[in-house]
């Protein structure tokens, strides 16, 4: 992300003169572009291994890495009540 300031920016006095708002303004732009630009060497590496039907837009790749994951629980409702229970004995065993 300093690559991306220095590249545009030169020298830092100018971002150092900034205020404080518009600094992390400016800094929150730069790692905005720093993550596009690791993204677009991502696409770049599986574009290479795409073929018509697998096919994906960098626009589209960038929209799913930006979306943020959940982790997906499988176990059943009983399964976790039956967790949770053991928990709370074993909370209470140790009394």
């Amino acid at each position: 992300m300093y690559d991306t300031l220095l590249h545009r920016y030169s020298d830092m006095s100018f971002i150092m003169s900034l205020s404080a708002e518009e600094g992390l303004a400016l800094y929150k732009k730069a790692t905005e572009k720093d993550i596009e630009h690791q993204a677009w060497e991502q696409w770049l590496v599986a574009y290479a291994r795409m073929t018509k039907e697998t096919f994906i837009s960098f626009s589209d790749y960038l929209k799913q890495l930006k979306q943020p994951t959940q982790p997906t629980d499988n176990r059943t409702d009983d399964e976790i009540i039956n967790d949770a229970e053991n928990i709370l004995k074993s909370m209470k065993r140790s009394e």
